[in-house]
């Protein structure tokens, strides 16, 4: 029996459909198809991927065609193609809560739950999530059919703008703090100090529940994190009270960003004398209302 029981197994796992054959068969998917054929180096790769791809319905794509996407740029089309291959399976049974999986293109997708239990795929900011519509097997994973294209995430300065941080590009491109006045190593500390080599997603924080000590790019401070059962707390050296998560996990080009309610601050010396100084505009960050963006940039 045991012998017999194998041997239906196998005859399985030798009938399993192609990554290709799935996209043949499903008639849902057929613009998606066409496009990954038009890219040779797109369909070697799928010829032998192994993982998780989501793929776009015929309207979805139709869709994204419309609003400006041109499909005939290879660069643009290998870009998106491969933002929806990850290449490890996700096959979304039981799953409930938040991850995020890294493409194939290099940047991270974010899989969650919604208030209905059903899964949603979130890409560059300001894009619709995508609902996942049915999910089909084949030899080496799963496709997730989606009803919205995936969108690679822009780099921080652009996506900054498009969450409307505009206090946070202005810092970054040229201004100063508002209500004191900073040396420009000062302000350079600052900056630095809203930066962590290597990702850190919220999940990492909630698991954790706290995390001290967490290293930043200013070399001379460092930030201590945790999670309060409610709320994702950072606090710098120089903080009298804890900026609070408003905005979790915005990807971005090789960067997450979390967005705070508070100006995270080193200890900051008493400038020199002769020291450049700069003083804000209206346009630069408060550190009274400060909404700025945690990042945590890739290593």
């Amino acid at each position: 029996m045991k012998f017999t029981l194998a041997l239906i197994a196998l005859a399985a796992v030798a009938q399993a459909a192609t990554l290709v054959e799935v996209l043949t068969a499903d008639a849902g998917s057929a613009t998606l198809l066409t496009l990954v054929k038009s890219n040779a180096p797109v369909l070697t790769a799928l010829s032998t991927f192994k993982g998780t791809l989501f793929a776009p319905t015929n309207e979805a794509l139709a869709a994204t065609v419309k609003a400006g996407f041109n499909a005939s740029d290879l660069t643009a089309l290998t870009q998106v193609l491969t933002y929806h291959a990850a290449p490890t399976v996700f096959t979304g049974k039981d799953f409930t809560g938040t991850a995020f999986l890294t493409t194939l293109q290099g940047n991270e997708v974010k899989a969650a739950t919604n208030k209905e239990n059903k899964i949603q795929i979130s890409s560059a900011f300001g894009t619709p999530a995508a609902n996942v519509v049915r999910s089909l097997e084949f030899d080496g994973g799963v496709v997730h059919v989606v009803d919205q294209t995936l969108i690679p995430p822009s780099n921080v300065v652009v996506t900054a703008k498009a969450a409307n941080l505009t206090s946070l590009v202005d810092t970054i491109v040229a201004a100063g703090l508002a209500d004191t006045t900073l040396t420009v190593d000062q302000l350079k500390q600052v900056l630095l100090l809203h930066v962590i080599p290597g990702i850190v997603h919220s999940t990492d924080i909630v698991k954790a529940k706290t995390l001290n000590g967490v290293a930043t790019s200013n070399k001379d401070a460092t930030l201590n994190i945790s999670f309060d059962g409610t709320n994702v707390l950072a606090t710098g050296p120089g903080n009298t009270a804890a900026a609070k998560v408003a905005v979790a996990d915005v990807l971005a080009d090789n960067v997450i960003v979390h967005v705070i309610d508070t100006v995270l601050l080193p200890k900051l010396g008493a400038a020199p004398a002769a020291a450049t100084t700069l003083k804000a505009t209206s346009g630069g960050v408060a550190v009274t209302a400060g909404v700025v963006a945690g990042i945590a940039c890739r290593s």
